[in-house]
């Protein structure tokens, strides 16, 4: 119901996710080949909250949020991983395979529903789409550097 009304805007549907609950997000990823500004996501929030008002789909109340997908995309649907082939990938599965159920590596390529991923300490992992619980691409710095890392030393001070 929404996604044709985001495309007859001229954006690419990415996908939505619906967090339930007293607080309810419905959060819609959109994209556009020159990139999103917030003048789109505005266009975009505007005709799907007249959607969402007429035809009333989600039970109690929810805000909606309308963003691009940023640098850490996610994943929606099994194209999306044949679309971005050769990049990294984060990804956490709903069973464990080799006792853990979070991997990162490079996505190798899709075989119809099955996706093969190239991780790091563990080889080739192969899944079927519907057995990853989310799953985004991971963006590399130019300098390799991890995030969230401050580097600087603390200075020390004696007190007196």
């Amino acid at each position: 119901m929404l996604r044709p009304e985001v495309e007859d805007l001229g954006y690419e549907w990415v996908g939505g996710e619906f967090r339930g609950g007293p607080s309810g997000l419905l959060r819609v990823y959109i994209d556009h080949p020159e990139g999103v500004t917030l003048d789109h996501c505005a266009e975009v929030s505007d005709a799907l909250s007249g959607v969402l008002d007429v035809e009333d789909p989600l039970p109690g109340a929810y805000r909606l949020e309308v963003s691009s997908p940023g640098v850490e995309r996610p994943m929606f649907r099994t194209s999306d991983f044949a679309r971005f082939a050769g990049q990294r990938v984060r990804l956490r599965l709903y069973k464990p395979v080799a006792k853990q159920k979070k991997f990162e590596g490079v996505i190798q390529g899709v075989d119809g529903e099955e996706i093969t991923v190239l991780v790091d300490e563990v080889g080739e992992l192969v899944f079927r789409f519907e057995e990853a619980e989310k799953a985004n691409l991971v963006y590399e710095f130019a300098d390799n550097k991890k995030r969230g890392r401050n580097k600087r030393k603390k200075r020390r001070t004696a007190r007196k």
